[in-house]
């Protein structure tokens, strides 16, 4: 496969579902693109302190209304960092609240590669 070009530095996803960001890691590796994937907060806090990610996709399922928290850390911490919501559901509740938080963008799971694609050459082509 063509790798894409693109400016994307980094991206990281945070993401309780292992078989999932396995996928993702293929994929964008496929691609010849940088992704890092983590579980648990206490992973990505050290990560994107040690790392400079250009994006940030958040599962808005994380337990403890983790990924609101995360949110506003992330955009408090690092206004440039984009970050992407993965949605289960059109809970709009959720996405209001996460708009607000400084969320930038949302993609809907079960997503393709091709919903990536639209996202990385909305922000970074």
């Amino acid at each position: 496969m063509i790798p894409l070009k693109t400016a994307i530095k980094s991206t990281l996803i945070i993401d309780q579902d292992e078989y999932n960001n396995n996928v993702l890691k293929s994929i964008f590796r496929e691609k010849g693109l940088s992704l890092d994937t983590v579980s648990e907060k206490i992973d990505y806090i050290e990560m994107i302190e040690n790392n400079r990610y250009d994006c940030i996709i958040i599962d808005s399922d994380l337990p403890n209304n983790q990924t609101a928290i995360s949110i506003d850390e992330i955009k408090g911490n690092y206004p440039w960092m984009i970050v992407v919501v993965l949605l289960k559901d059109m809970n709009y509740e959720k996405i209001i609240k996460y708009v607000r938080l400084g969320a930038d963008d949302f993609i809907m799971k079960p997503f393709s590669w091709d919903d990536i694609e639209v996202l990385l050459k909305h922000y970074y082509y």
